[in-house]
């Protein structure tokens, strides 16, 4: 293609050739965008699955920690690809810039999960930044600098929207949008979901347009979503794969309490083919991995090494990442006990599990 646009050029006149030499050095100045193959994006390795992770970085997961980060491979012993960052309303939509700088220089991923709410509350309905809103456009000028601010970032990132959309906690969920109801968009599609689906879309155009085309844009979901009814499904959210390069999912044996944890592989049998039928072709990751500690039930170190030897080994073969989410407190300044070094057992089987997991990213177009 190149040497016959070459070869044109040249069989034109001088003034013809100057013209059209301008049009194309224009046309090179434009941003790249809206194209879903466009832009430098991350691919899963060749081989095996990334090893990701969450430290902590204070309890709304935005004050990011160089210390934090050192500590948590220095513990894992292995080094990783990319770290979650929340990007949170409350107090005006301001683009995380300088926390992705901080996780780049650290040679580290940002990905930035965009948080629309205007108070860390959950379990209630959005008073600001509901998804109707969202989708009628009222904080477009907003997004459109924040995707400026993306954009001249000068290297790659990861991004997703509204996290855990299928959970009641969270205020941009299908639960407070509309559930099941049948009044909005699509007919016969339940319009919470499809809020969310279309608020994700708009979200992700708009950045794409404002020239942040160097991002990896991850759908991400929990694998214990509420409430537990058809019209929550998946697959009712999912954006489609013009829009997403990653699907993700959320995934802990035990969040509190001394109950035996949900073993790994039933909570995965039971939500791994729905994951995979939302796209034939998508990867997989488990954005937040964990269980928390009980000297009561004494489980964890097993929980970890089923966990991370069923991905190393392939058992799920469309699970191409896992990130622990090494956060040491709940919202309300309690220990959650979901580090890896909550106990020595667990830092070993965890580090045991984490070897051969991947720590360099791999990119493509």
């Amino acid at each position: 293609m190149a040497l016959c646009e070459s070869q044109a050029v040249i069989a034109v006149r001088a003034p013809a050739a100057a013209a059209f030499f301008v049009f194309f050095l224009l046309l090179a100045q434009l941003p790249r965008q809206a194209a879903a193959g466009s832009g430098i994006k991350l691919p899963p390795p060749a081989e095996g699955a990334y090893h990701s992770a969450h430290p902590y970085f204070g309890p709304y997961d935005d004050a990011v920690d160089a210390d934090e980060i050192d500590s948590f491979v220095a513990l894992s012993g292995k080094k990783i690809v990319w770290s979650y960052v929340s990007f949170n309303w409350f107090g005006g939509v301001n683009f995380p810039a300088e926390a992705c700088r901080i996780l780049h220089g650290k040679g580290i991923v940002p990905l930035v999960g965009i948080m629309p709410w205007s108070a860390p509350e959950q379990g209630r309905a959005e008073r600001v930044y509901t998804l109707e809103r969202i989708l009628r456009g009222d904080f477009d000028a907003d997004l459109r600098r924040s995707a400026k601010e993306a954009a001249s970032l000068g290297f790659p990132i990861m991004m997703e929207f509204g996290p855990e959309a299928n959970g009641s906690w969270f205020p941009w969920s299908g639960a407070w949008n509309g559930r099941s109801e049948d009044r909005y968009g699509e007919r016969g599609k339940p319009d919470g979901p499809e809020r969310f689906r279309d608020a994700y879309r708009r979200v992700a155009d708009i950045f794409r347009a404002g020239g942040a085309i160097d991002v990896t844009w991850v759908f991400h979901i929990s694998s214990n979503g509420s409430p537990k009814e058809a019209w929550n499904y998946a697959s009712n959210y999912y954006p489609g794969d013009d829009w997403v390069d990653w699907i993700g999912v959320s995934v802990y044996g035990r969040l509190r309490g001394d109950e035996p944890a949900e073993p790994f592989d039933r909570i995965m049998k039971r939500v791994y083919p729905g994951l995979c039928a939302l796209s034939p072709t998508r990867p997989i990751a488990l954005l937040e991995l964990g269980v928390s500690d009980s000297p009561k039930a004494g489980d964890k170190a097993a929980w970890i090494a089923e966990a991370l030897g069923s991905v190393t080994g392939a058992r799920y073969p469309r699970i191409r990442a896992v990130s622990w989410w090494n956060k040491k407190l709940r919202p309300d300044g309690s220990p959650s006990t979901l580090e890896i070094d909550s106990s020595a057992e667990a830092l070993a089987a965890y580090r045991d599990g984490a070897r051969s997991l991947v720590d360099e990213p791999h990119w493509g177009e």
